[in-house]
C-alpha cells in the first residue's frame, strides 16, 4: 500500500506540472501499467546476498565504464541502459529501503542511479529513510547514490542528521504520499463499501493496521496486547474498529489480513470489519475519514497527519522508531510514539485513555498545520520538476514544529532511549554482517566444491590416460616382440637359404 501511494503521488505530482510521458520501474510492468496509467518497463532485480549484489553492482559499472563484456550481452541491464537513454531524466521516489536490511533493494537505486549518471541524465532521489542500519559496503553505496544526486531529500530527522554527517546537502521533507489524492477512490465509494467498510456521519470509527513483525515481543502476545488496546478505543469511543491490510498477496488473506484476523479473534468488541487488500487510494481514503489511527506500519501515520485524523503509532523496533516517530516529529507529535518498551506495561492503558482524551485537540492541531505543510510539500515537487527540466535549484529543508502536547510524551530519559537504539542497531549490523557471511562461506564453499568437482574429474581423466598408455606400452612391447619373432625368424629364414645354397654349390662342383 506505501509503495503504491508514493508512486501514485509522484505520477500525480508530476503530471500537475506537465511531465505527461512517465515510464515506471517495475517487477510486473503490465500490472503498474495499468494500475498507475504509465508505461512501465522491467525494473533491475538484484540477489539478496550481500556480497552477491555487490559484486554484480561493480559489473554494472564496469558495464558503463566501457567494459561491455564485464557482464553478457543478454544481462538484464543492458535493456535497461537502453530505455533510460530515451528519457529527460530520473527520479528515486521515496520509501525506507536504503538500508541494509534491504539492501537488495538499496543497490537496485544504486544501479539506476549510477546508469543516469552515466548517461548524463538529472537524477532525483524524493523523500527517503536512510537506515539506521547500514553495514560498511552499504554506507559507501548508499553515500555514494545520494551525492551523485542532482537534487534529493530524506523524511526524517534522523536520516537528514546522517546525511548532514557525510556532508551530503539533501533536503528534509515529508513522506512522498503525504496529500495523496484520493479523489478516485472517492469515486468509487460504492465497491469500497461493499469490498470493506462504509462509514456512517453518526458511528465514530477508527482503522488500524499492523504488520506481522513483532520485534523482540512474541506475535501472540503482541497480537493480545492489541487485542486488549483495540477493545479499550471501541469501549471509550463508541468507536467501530477497522483493520486496513497494508501489505499481502492477492487472493491468500496472508500477511497483514491473517494477523487482523488473529486480532479480531481476540477482541471482545464485535464491531470490527477485517478488510480484504484494498488499492492505496482506497486505503487512503478511509484512513483520512476516520476519527483515529492505530498502526505498527508507517503510511497509515503519513495519511492520517495530513489528514487531520491522530494517530496512535507503535514502533516494534528502531528501525519503526525512525520512520514512525520521524513522521509524526515532522507534525511536531513525536512525543506520542510508543513502542514495545511501553506497550508490555500496565501503564500503556492509561495512555490510550489520556491519548483519547486529547483526540479532538490533536486533531484540531493537524488541520492548522496542515495547510502550512501541504505548501511546503508543493515546493519540493516544484524543485523536483525544475531540475528534471535542468535548472538548479536547493532542495528545501522542513522545519519541524515544536513537540506539541507534552502531557503524552513517555517521560523515558532520552539517554537510555539512545541506548535501546544503539542496541538495536548494533544487533541489526551483527545480524546482517551474519547473513553476509553465511552467504560468502555458501560462495566459497559452491567454489571448493566446483573445484573438487574439477580435480576428481581431471583425476579421472589422467588414471584414463595412464590406463591408455599402459596399454599403449603394452602394445608397443607385443609389437616388438612380434618384431623381435618375425626377425628371428627371417634370419633363421636366411640361414637355412645359404645353407641350402650352399649344399648345392657344393653338389655342383663335386
Amino acid at each position: 500500500m506505501g509503495d503504491e501511494a508514493m508512486t501514485h503521488a509522484v505520477v500525480d505530482e508530476l503530471r500537475s506540472r506537465g511531465v505527461q510521458d512517465i515510464v515506471l520501474l517495475s517487477r510486473d510492468p503490465e500490472q503498474s501499467s495499468k494500475l498507475f496509467g504509465t508505461s512501465a518497463v522491467k525494473t533491475l532485480e538484484f540477489p539478496w546476498p550481500p556480497n552477491r549484489r555487490e559484486t554484480y553492482l561493480k559489473e554494472i559499472r564496469s558495464v558503463l565504464a566501457g567494459d561491455l563484456d564485464a557482464l553478457p550481452g543478454h544481462d538484464q541491464v543492458h535493456g535497461l541502459i537502453e530505455t533510460m537513454k530515451t528519457c529527460d531524466g530520473v527520479v528515486i521516489a521515496g520509501g525506507g529501503n536504503m538500508n541494509s536490511p534491504y539492501g537488495w533493494l538499496l543497490y537496485e537505486r544504486a544501479a539506476v542511479g549510477a546508469i543516469a549518471k552515466a548517461l548524463g541524465k538529472p537524477l532525483i532521489i524524493s523523500g527517503q529513510t536512510v537506515g539506521p542500519v547500514l553495514t560498511g559496503p552499504d554506507y559507501g553505496t548508499a553515500i555514494e547514490l545520494f551525492r551523485s544526486a542532482d537534487l534529493s531529500s530524506v523524511r526524517e530527522q534522523t536520516s537528514w542528521e546522517l546525511m548532514r554527517d557525510a556532508d551530503i546537502r539533501t533536503g528534509l521533507t515529508l513522506d512522498d504520499a503525504s496529500f495523496l489524492d484520493v479523489s478516485a477512490a472517492n469515486q468509487g465509494s460504492n465497491d469500497l463499501a461493499q469490498a470493506c467498510y462504509q462509514p456512517q456521519p453518526d458511528r465514530p470509527f477508527l482503522v488500524a493496521t499492523f504488520a506481522p513483525g513483532t520485534g523482540a515481543m512474541g506475535r501472540e502476545d503482541f497480537n493480545q496486547r492489541i487485542a486488549e488496546v483495540l477493545d479499550r478505543i471501541s469501549d471509550a469511543g463508541g468507536m467501530d474498529v477497522v483493520l486496513i491490510s497494508h501489505m499481502s498477496r492477492p487472493g491468500h488473506g496472508d500477511i497483514d489480513i491473517e494477523t487482523h484476523e488473529d486480532i479480531r479473534r481476540r477482541m471482545r468488541s464485535e464491531n470490527v470489519t477485517v478488510c480484504g487488500q484494498l488499492t492505496a487510494e482506497e486505503s487512503a481514503s478511509l484512513t483520512m475519514q476516520a476519527d483515529l489511527v492505530v498502526t505498527s506500519r508507517y503510511h497509515p501515520v503519513v495519511f492520517a497527519s495530513s489528514a487531520g485524523v491522530p494517530c496512535l503509532g507503535i514502533a516494534v523496533d528502531y528501525y519503526g522508531e525512525v520512520r514512525i516517530g520521524g513522521a509524526l516529529a515532522n507534525w511536531g507529535l513525536g512525543n506520542t510514539l510508543r513502542s514495545l518498551r511501553h506497550l508490555v506495561t500496565p501503564e500503556f492503558l492509561q495512555y490510550v485513555d489520556q491519548f483519547l482524551s486529547r483526540r479532538a485537540d490533536i486533531s484540531e492541531y493537524l488541520r492548522k498545520l496542515s495547510t502550512a505543510q501541504g505548501e511546503f510539500q508543493r515546493q519540493w515537487w516544484d524543485a523536483v520538476v525544475e531540475t528534471l527540466k535542468g535548472g538548479r535549484t536547493e532542495a528545501p529543508v522542513l522545519v519541524s514544529p515544536p513537540p506539541a502536547f507534552a502531557e503524552l510524551a513517555s517521560g523515558e530519559h532520552p539517554a537510555a532511549a539512545k541506548l535501546t537504539a544503539n542496541n538495536e542497531s548494533h544487533i541489526g549490523h551483527q545480524s546482517v554482517e551474519l547473513y553476509r557471511l553465511t552467504h560468502a562461506l555458501e560462495d566459497i564453499a559452491g567454489t571448493l566444491g566446483a573445484a573438487e568437482a574439477e580435480r576428481e574429474r581431471l583425476r579421472i581423466e589422467l588414471e584414463e590416460a595412464v590406463a591408455a598408455l599402459a596399454a599403449k606400452e603394452a602394445e608397443r612391447h607385443q609389437l616388438q616382440a612380434e618384431r623381435q619373432q618375425l626377425g628371428d625368424e627371417l634370419q633363421a629364414l636366411k640361414s637355412s637359404l645359404v645353407v641350402r645354397a650352399a649344399r648345392k654349390f657344393r653338389l655342383l662342383r663335386g
